[in-house]
């Protein structure tokens, strides 16, 4: 079959349903030039970057009944149903955004799950801690039942979860452990941990202390991680294990504390954090101040997450987050090589989190899950949450996702 123009394409592909198991490895690929292979799309000569598996080359990614059905390059073309010609772009695992918001009509500021997902190149999207125990059923329902993008979460160890701004400080009762463990029993498929949203204030310590025991509670009962706000507090931190996340390293001081100490220099205490193997969570939102990334990295320290806390408080017109891949863009400033940003997106969310299914990563068999990006060169403008602005020579545009074999256009 011819290929297709990219509009023409757009207009005409769709999904469908599930392929059983090939029962070949899983980069096996069938005979260069046979016709016998009917797949329902073929992503033809994109540069495929798949940094779980190390691989960053030329090759083709075929797609049948929503599944990966092979790898490789130069897959015959005339078994395709439809070919989609992806050279000059970047083919990727599909992206996972590990810290947005999207409990949306009722959680404050939660966006639409689509809006921030698989219209944006992110095919998966981790609420992190809009919906609680008390809450989590109507989020279940109207959320992850109802999006095209795949949506999973860390519950709240607040009842109510982000139905007020102060959930964990407005009434002490409401940070329940045993209904976050009955809650996360009860929908392993979708609650992956637990979120714990302390401010960080100094004041506020032995409170942050009490809420992070909670939800350590919860969190040794069912055996997912925690995830912190950012702190500096040994006494908090010391309540964090192997496996948890800590996140905001790179606050502004009217947002929290940050990463860095008076001097400048990295505190020792997060210095420790990855021998501990607890992760660090970028998530931008109103996170983000350029002096205090770019002392870090001149340091060597960066995050292992890059994520985008996104809400209707950081999409456009007014908000300066955007959208996952403007997130990326930031770190190709700061000067991570495009593999890292995308491992970053990719694999390392599944390294700190157990998905339902294996993602982060593509393989025959697997749920067809792929972002097509394009790095432009020029001069982009890219700010932080105080709108201090840096430009940037390369930018990360996404052009299209392909959710378990559907494939979603991104307007530019």
């Amino acid at each position: 079959m011819k290929a297709l123009d990219r509009r023409t394409f757009f207009r005409a592909a769709g999904g469908v349903a599930a392929l059983p198991w090939l029962g070949q490895s899983a980069w096996a690929v069938p005979q260069q030039g046979s016709n016998s292979s009917n797949y329902d799309l073929l992503i033809a000569g994109g540069r495929l970057i798949d940094p779980a598996k190390r691989i960053d080359q030329t090759l083709d990614v075929a797609v049948t009944s929503g599944k990966i059905a092979a790898i490789a390059a130069n897959l015959p073309r005339a078994g395709a149903k439809q070919v989609f010609n992806a050279t000059g772009m970047v083919v990727t695992p599909g992206l996972i955004d590990m810290h947005g918001h999207v409990f949306d009509r009722f959680a404050a500021s939660s966006i639409e799950p689509d809006v921030a997902g698989v219209s944006t190149g992110v095919t998966t999207i981790v609420d992190a801690g809009s919906a609680g125990a008390t809450t989590y059923g109507a989020f279940r329902k109207y959320i992850v039942g109802q999006s095209r993008t795949r949506i999973c979460a860390l519950l709240n160890i607040s009842r109510i979860g982000l139905t007020v701004g102060n959930e964990l400080y407005i009434d002490t009762k409401l940070v329940n452990t045993q209904a976050a463990v009955r809650t996360i029993q009860s929908n392993r498929d979708t609650v992956l941990g637990i979120k714990v949203r302390i401010n960080g204030r100094d004041e506020e310590v032995p409170l942050d202390v009490e809420s992070l025991k909670k939800g350590r509670a919860a969190s040794e009962e069912t055996g997912v991680p925690v995830m912190l706000h950012w702190t500096n507090q040994r006494e908090l931190l010391s309540l964090l294990k192997k496996g948890d996340i800590l996140v905001h390293p790179f606050n502004p001081p009217m947002y929290g504390p940050s990463l860095l100490g008076p001097d400048g220099k990295v505190l020792p205490q997060i210095l420790e954090l990855k021998d501990r193997g607890i992760f660090t969570d970028f998530a931008h939102g109103n996170h983000l101040k350029w002096e205090t990334a770019e002392k870090a990295f001149e340091q060597g320290w960066m995050p292992d997450i890059i994520s985008t806390d996104i809400s209707t408080l950081h999409t456009a017109p007014n908000g300066i987050v955007f959208d996952l891949v403007t997130t990326m863009s930031k770190f190709l400033y700061l000067g991570l090589t495009l593999n890292q940003v995308i491992e970053r997106v990719t694999v390392n969310p599944t390294r700190s989190l157990k998905f339902p299914e294996q993602i982060g990563t593509l393989d025959v068999g697997n749920t067809a899950d792929i972002s097509l990006l394009r790095v432009d060169s020029g001069e982009f403008e890219l700010m932080d949450t105080t709108r201090q602005k840096r430009m940037a020579k390369q930018k990360i545009n996404a052009v299209a996702s392909v959710r378990a074999g559907n494939f979603v256009t991104v307007k530019s």
